[in-house]
């Protein structure tokens, strides 16, 4: 059972530990060198409690860190009442389901906390593997942007 949680400062070492080349090529964010003050700006954005959240992504029965999956409502980027999506899965937890549940959950708190209408994953569009679980959730291709990131698929979903 997986469950998503507010990152901690605490987590940064279980983080670096488990980030694989795939990982942190595919996400951006923690995952720096400086991945502790990344963290802790993490943190921070959870106390003000403000437009970007960072979750761990945990197994609920052993409390192990499984990824992370980032928030972010109010970016220039998006329409209004848009939340973007971003997770990445540690390697050892890929082909489980986590990350479909993952986003799942985020779709819940997003509409728990009348955040957003939709949500947007935006996907490298060679990431095969998330192309097709953007699908089986039931997102819908949207565009492709290109800029500071690269080229990015947008697929959209009503929360």
């Amino acid at each position: 059972m997986i469950g998503l949680r507010p990152i901690e400062v605490a987590d940064a070492a279980a983080h670096l530990a488990a980030r694989d080349r795939e990982s942190a090529r595919r996400t951006p964010g923690p995952g720096t060198p400086n991945v502790v003050a990344d963290f802790e700006r993490c943190a921070e954005e959870w106390t003000r409690d403000g437009p970007c959240k960072t979750f761990g992504v945990v197994d609920v029965v052993s409390h192990s860190l499984a990824g992370t999956l980032d928030l972010a409502v109010e970016q220039e980027f998006l329409a209004k009442r848009q939340a973007d999506i971003a997770y990445g899965i540690y390697a050892a937890w890929r082909g489980r389901g986590v990350a479909g549940r993952s986003v799942v959950l985020a779709c819940r708190y997003l509409a728990r906390h009348d955040l957003a209408d939709e949500a947007v994953l935006r996907i490298d569009p060679d990431n095969l593997a998330a192309v097709a679980l953007a699908h089986r959730l039931g997102f819908h291709y949207h565009h492709t942007s290109a800029g500071p990131d690269g080229r990015l698929d947008w697929f959209i979903q009503a929360v």
